[in-house]
């Protein structure tokens, strides 16, 4: 299985026991072949049909990326054949990651995110960390990394597994802070931008704590405007880069200098 999918043997384990936690049982032959099947014992909910339409409205509410969804569907709706589970078991274990993190930040507890995908250093390496908090949505976990001494984000898909260490936290609060685009500084700058509608839905949806400070301007191509605090230009600069045209930067002079900065790398 290693050789077939590409992966080392430790990740295949892993992810036998997820399969196993969800409710699959193993038997193993002589020829050390795996037979996969469900266990029948296993208790499932039932509910009537107006609760299952009240949980259906309920789950309409959550953005389709938030990542305790699949796994509240799956144990809500699962069917009783394999495929249906085999096709949400992404989702599934998604949402036995934030449960592990989560667990972790109640009991103040360090965590070893492995072979978490870091798309700024294009490494996938197993990171020890101290978690802090999640977004609204569980969509990424803000922690503390004492190897580089700063307050990162992660994204949670990014997280192959969770190892939940004995070691206690050592991070105490307040010495570092996250800006509402997850980088962290010590010193705040104040940012005003103008938002095309586009713009503003794409910046509420992926981080949602910015809708706070957003409003309506009377202006057509750019009817929206974002005024908050950022503590790192890097954050707020990834946005702006990826939506060339339809955001336009109102303050501070030195936003609009590290954007040209970054554009001028491209050597275009």
């Amino acid at each position: 299985m290693a050789q077939l999918l590409d992966i080392d043997k430790r990740s295949v384990y892993r992810y036998l026991k997820l399969l196993e936690e969800v409710g699959y049982l193993f038997d193993i032959d002589d020829h050390h072949r795996y037979y996969l099947f469900e266990d029948e014992t296993a208790g499932r909910p039932t509910f009537t049909e107006e609760e299952s339409e009240l949980m259906r409205q309920a789950l309409a509410g959550l953005a389709p990326s938030h990542p305790l969804l699949g796994s509240i569907r799956q144990k809500l709706f699962l069917a009783s054949s394999l495929m249906p589970l085999a096709d949400g078991l992404v989702d599934v274990h998604q949402g036995r990651v934030v449960q592990r993190l989560a667990t972790a930040l109640r009991d103040g507890r360090q965590v070893r995110l492995i072979r978490y995908q870091s798309p700024n250093s294009n490494t996938i390496a197993d990171r020890l960390v101290e978690p802090l908090s999640f977004s609204d949505d569980y969509a990424t976990l803000n922690a503390y990394e004492p190897a580089s001494g700063k307050v990162k984000t992660f994204k949670i898909r990014r997280i192959e597994d969770v190892a939940m260490l004995d070691t206690s936290c050592t991070y105490r609060a307040g010495e570092d802070l996250l800006d509402l685009f997850g980088w962290s500084g010590l010193q705040p700058i104040s940012v005003s931008l103008a938002l095309t509608s586009r713009a503003y839905c794409l910046l509420i949806e992926d981080y949602p704590p910015t809708r706070a400070h957003t409003g309506k301007r009377n202006v057509t191509d750019m009817p929206y405007f974002f005024r908050g605090d950022v503590r790192d230009f890097r954050g707020i600069g990834r946005f702006i880069l990826g939506l060339p045209g339809e955001v336009r930067v109102e303050e501070p002079e030195g936003l609009k200098v590290y954007l040209r900065e970054r554009i001028g790398e491209f050597g275009l």
